[in-house]
């Protein structure tokens, strides 16, 4: 019936999703690579991705999907390092310190967020 023909065109459409990719199970040998190399440097691009890609027989997308992941993990982890009551302080707050800087405020006074100046 028409039901078929409507899977049909879910599934070869022109709006048909990619199917899902399966993650990638790095070996032991890989992540030490990949470790140590982030050591080094938390971005690799270019030749040296390029490089580092095919040494450990993997695409460079994978290679540059595990640097992503590996400087959001990176960027957690000194997060709960500094401790979980610096937290709620940090939300958003480096912006205003970045606009003191830039704006050449006093710490201690109080921002009005009313005025149009």
């Amino acid at each position: 019936g028409s039901e078929v023909a409507q899977e049909s065109l879910l599934l070869h459409g022109p709006f048909a999703r990619k199917p899902k990719r399966i993650r990638t199970a790095f070996s032991p040998s890989q992540l030490l690579r990949l470790e140590r190399a982030f050591e080094k440097n938390h971005y690799v691009v270019g030749a040296e991705r390029k490089q580092l890609a095919s040494s450990l027989s993997l695409s460079e997308t994978q290679v540059k999907v595990w640097f992503q992941n590996r400087r959001t993990k990176y960027k957690r982890q000194k997060l709960e390092e500094e401790g979980p009551e610096a937290d709620q302080k940090k939300k958003g707050s480096h912006h205003i310190n970045r606009w003191r800087l830039a704006t050449k405020q006093a710490p201690g006074e109080d921002i009005d967020v009313t005025s149009n100046d």
